[in-house]
């Protein structure tokens, strides 16, 4: 018979998968592909008889058409569709698709079940794409690190001479004016244009990992770092806490990662330092970088990179007054 059966267990209980699956984002992560261009577009009526209508491709002129028609909805359990696909060269055929969801502990088990195709090359070509489509849709279902650093054009994060009375160097300030004045707690700032999408990120993580100096550096942020838990790595005996909010750890970059993603449940985890993000870039515990690139160069200071080697795959870039923000993945 001409069908196929395709499995994987993804790291994230069954509703967060089931959502994140039924989602626009995760429509564009399940049929998307790392080619520059490529285009993924979605419109989703969820409810038994209602339509899910999927075109991708690398471009305007040649796109794949999915016309899936639900016939089952059992959130988070189960969907059943019969779905329609059209073919560049314009022919079609018709399945039926049923994937479900099953717990496995704290993670899930996602089936995808694929009936009646019409050749056994189509079911092979099919096949071939499913390892790539989980393995992306996998990557929203988890809260994931994200680096956030601003930095000049020639590799700095602050001036020179930094330190407990001067935390961002002798002109590190340039740094950060693309967020705009201080405006005092809770938020802090309001960045004009593009910018502000980036701030409201920062502000919509779960939980602080924070290198030990720069926390120290920062005057410990009161304690407080728009109240979420906070992480500090640090070595030896670890001083009193400055807050319930934050929590020192001694067991390694690893484990302060593990808790940080513990406490943020699926909210990404603000991650900030540059010893930190080395030393989590050699755990390969660092999945994302947020950098905020300042058109300067300071000359001296400290860099955010040292030796380390990553390949990194650019996902975003968003030009704002001041400041260019690139977004990488790093690559596994």
């Amino acid at each position: 018979m001409n069908d196929l059966r395709f499995e994987r267990l993804i790291k994230a209980p069954v509703e967060r998968v089931f959502d994140a699956f039924t989602s626009i984002e995760g429509q564009r992560e399940f049929y998307g592909t790392d080619a520059p261009g490529w285009i993924v577009e979605s419109s989703c009526d969820l409810r038994v008889g209602g339509v899910w209508s999927i075109a991708f491709g690398p471009s305007r002129g040649e796109l794949y058409h999915h016309h899936h028609v639900f016939e089952h909805i059992d959130r988070p359990r189960r969907i059943v569709m019969t779905t329609t696909e059209t073919r560049l060269d314009g022919s079609s055929f018709v399945t039926s698709l049923e994937f479900t969801f099953e717990a496995r502990g704290e993670a899930t088990l996602m089936t995808m079940t694929q009936a009646g195709f019409p050749t056994e090359a189509l079911r092979d070509e099919h096949t071939r794409g499913l390892p790539n489509a989980f393995a992306r849709l996998e990557r929203i279902c988890m809260s994931n690190s994200v680096l956030y650093m601003s930095m000049s054009l020639d590799g700095f994060i602050t001036g020179p001479d930094d330190g407990p009375d001067q935390g961002l160097g002798a002109g590190g300030e340039r740094l950060h004016e693309w967020l705009g004045p201080w405006l005092g707690s809770p938020r802090g700032f309001d960045p004009p244009g593009p910018s502000k999408q980036i701030f409201e990120e920062v502000m919509a993580t779960g939980a602080v990992v924070v290198g030990r100096r720069t926390f120290d550096y920062a005057g410990h942020w009161d304690g407080d770092h728009h109240g979420v838990p906070i992480f500090v790595p640090t070595r030896g005996t670890p001083p009193e806490p400055q807050s319930d909010w934050v929590h020192y750890v001694t067991d390694g970059v690893e484990s302060a990662m593990r808790q940080a993603k513990e406490a943020a449940g699926d909210r990404d985890v603000m991650v900030h330092g540059a010893d930190l993000a080395q030393s989590l870039l050699r755990a390969g515990v660092l999945d994302e970088l947020e950098i905020h690139l300042i058109g300067v160069l300071l000359g001296d200071g400290r860099r955010l990179f040292g030796g380390e080697r990553a390949e990194l795959e650019l996902t975003r870039v968003i030009d704002a007054p001041g400041v260019t923000h690139l977004r990488y993945r790093v690559r596994a």
